[in-house]
C-alpha cells in the first residue's frame, strides 16, 4: 500500500481526534475504560502495558491507579533508539517527558515484552480484525511480534474503519474496544 495513502488517513484521523471537545472526549474515554475493565483478561493478568495519552488518545490513565491498587504489575514504554523498552513502574510520579514529549517512566526494571500478559495498544485508526495505523515510526510493529498475552487496541469508534492499508510487517491486535464495542476477529463479542 502507498505510504501516501497512510500519510493521508494518518492526518485526517490525527486532525479529527485532536478536534474532539475536551467534554467529548472525557465521557468517550470513561466508556472505553469500562469496556477494557469488563474484559475478563485483564482481571487474570499479572502484568498489564498501559501507555501515557497522547494527540488526543482516549484517556486510560486511570487504569493505572486501577491496575496498582489490583496488585497487578504496571508497565509503560520508553523510547530507546529504534525501540520501546516495557518498564515496572509504581505511580505516575515516576514519569516525565521522553522522547516525542510523551510521558515516560524515569526510571525502574525493565520487563521483556514476551512475558507481559494484558496490553492496551494506541494507534490512529483500526479495523475490526486488529490491524492498525499509527505514527508511522514502527515502534509497536517492532514491539507487537514480540509482545506476548493479549493486546487490546483502543480507540474512539470514528477511528474504526472496514479495513486498514496493510505490509507485510503489521501485526494485528487481538480486540479493539471503543466507547460502543469490542472486536474480535471481524465480529462484535461483548457488545
Amino acid at each position: 500500500m502507498s505510504i501516501a495513502v497512510k500519510r493521508e488517513l494518518r492526518r485526517y484521523f490525527l486532525k479529527r481526534r485532536e478536534g474532539l471537545p475536551e467534554e467529548e472526549r472525557k465521557r468517550l474515554s470513561a466508556r472505553i475504560v469500562e469496556r477494557v475493565l469488563s474484559l475478563p483478561q485483564i482481571g487474570k493478568a499479572g502484568s498489564v502495558l498501559l501507555f501515557c495519552p497522547h494527540r488526543g488518545e482516549p484517556d486510560i490513565s486511570s487504569l493505572f491507579s486501577w491496575t496498582l491498587k489490583e496488585g497487578k504489575e504496571l508497565l509503560l514504554p520508553k523510547v530507546e533508539g529504534e525501540g520501546l523498552r516495557l518498564i515496572r513502574v509504581r505511580g505516575q510520579g515516576e514519569l516525565s517527558p521522553g522522547a516525542y514529549c510523551i510521558l515516560e517512566p524515569t526510571g525502574g526494571e525493565e520487563v521483556e515484552p514476551e512475558g507481559v500478559d494484558f496490553s492496551l495498544v494506541p494507534g490512529v485508526l483500526f479495523d475490526a480484525e486488529g490491524y492498525r495505523i499509527g505514527y508511522g515510526k514502527g515502534y509497536y510493529d517492532r514491539l507487537l511480534k514480540r509482545l506476548g498475552g493479549l493486546k487490546v487496541g483502543v480507540c474512539y469508534q470514528f477511528q474504526l474503519v472496514e479495513e486498514v492499508p496493510k505490509d507485510s510487517w503489521d501485526v494485528p491486535v487481538d480486540l479493539v474496544v471503543t466507547e460502543e464495542k469490542t472486536y474480535q476477529g471481524g465480529k462484535v463479542r461483548w457488545a
